[in-house]
């Protein structure tokens, strides 16, 4: 795919405080949908525990949702996400390559016209009333979904690179993650998500560099400062990414990891807008259509 010049830069800015100042010229731009997704927000009804994640989010970078999820919709994904597993030798063979060879994506099958569903059980559980309720208390505002990823990581032998070294996300200015474990990650040999929290992060600060190493981030901050994932099958939790500095995929031969990930950014896009990774199914509540971007004619 070829990346226009402009993009290029952006890719650039985006490593620097300069991004912001382009992010806020957009929303200036946007400001009446702006005020939209705000209004909606302070509509919705969002209760004590759901604050007190956003709190943790906002203040450590990260939170842990296992609680609070609908049950009914993670034990879609759950049975959905072993559908796929069973097929998962006949994807890689069919796979078209990228440019992570580490991990195998499962719901490209799923796609109609290169856009998932909105019934589909991994977009359904990235839409569901408690994320909404945590990622509201973060933005502010009603955010985007962004992306929604069914990855399979298992060993190459091949050295580390790109995701499975430490790094931050550029999606946007911010950027938040959903993560569900769709298999035990019940050590180090099966590739934990890995991630420094907020405070710690600030610390070790940006860098020009969109990777970097074990040895430059231990040299920066104690090992206990390193949380890695590892918990069982169903576990549910929600980062930072792009504050938080993370890594993972890092399987050990004989091992592999089953991922589920939702990405939420705040709008509008930074980058040019992508072709559409969502198509309705008709009857969406505004709320669910402000999440996937669609205008919403409001008053």
């Amino acid at each position: 795919m070829k990346i226009s010049f402009w993009h290029k830069n952006l890719w650039r800015l985006a490593r620097t405080p300069l991004i912001h100042i382009v992010k806020q010229a957009l929303r200036l731009k946007e400001r009446r949908q702006i005020i939209k997704r705000k209004t909606f927000a302070k509509e919705l009804h969002v209760d004590d525990c759901y604050n007190e994640l956003s709190k943790s989010l906002l203040n450590d970078g990260y939170c842990f949702l296992d609680n609070v999820v609908d049950k009914n919709l993670l034990s879609a994904i759950s049975i959905a996400g072993a559908q796929k597993l069973d097929l998962a030798d006949n994807s890689f063979n069919a796979q078209v390559k990228d440019h992570k060879d580490f991990w195998l994506r499962l719901l490209d099958s799923d796609k109609c016209d290169g856009a998932l569903l909105t019934d589909n059980p991994f977009v359904s559980f990235a839409l569901q009333s408690p994320i909404l309720s945590v990622l509201v208390g973060f933005f502010g505002e009603i955010p985007l979904l962004d992306d929604v990823l069914l990855t399979l990581s298992r060993t190459t032998k091949k050295s580390f690179s790109l995701s499975q070294l430490w790094h931050r996300d550029y999606d946007d200015t911010k950027t938040v993650k959903l993560f569900v474990y769709l298999t035990d990650v019940a050590s180090k040999q099966d590739g934990p998500f890995t991630f420094i929290d907020g405070p710690s992060s600030d610390r070790v600060g940006s860098s020009l560099r969109s990777r970097r190493g074990d040895i430059e981030i231990l040299e920066r901050l104690p090992s206990d400062a390193i949380n890695e994932v590892i918990a069982p099958r169903l576990s549910v939790f929600m980062v930072n990414t792009s504050r938080c500095l993370h890594m993972g995929s890092r399987v050990a031969e004989g091992h592999e990891r089953l991922l589920y990930t939702a990405s939420y950014i705040s709008s509008p896009r930074i980058y040019p807008e992508p072709a559409p990774r969502f198509q309705t199914i008709g009857n969406e509540p505004e709320v669910v259509r402000l999440l996937l971007g669609l205008q919403i004619d409001r008053k």
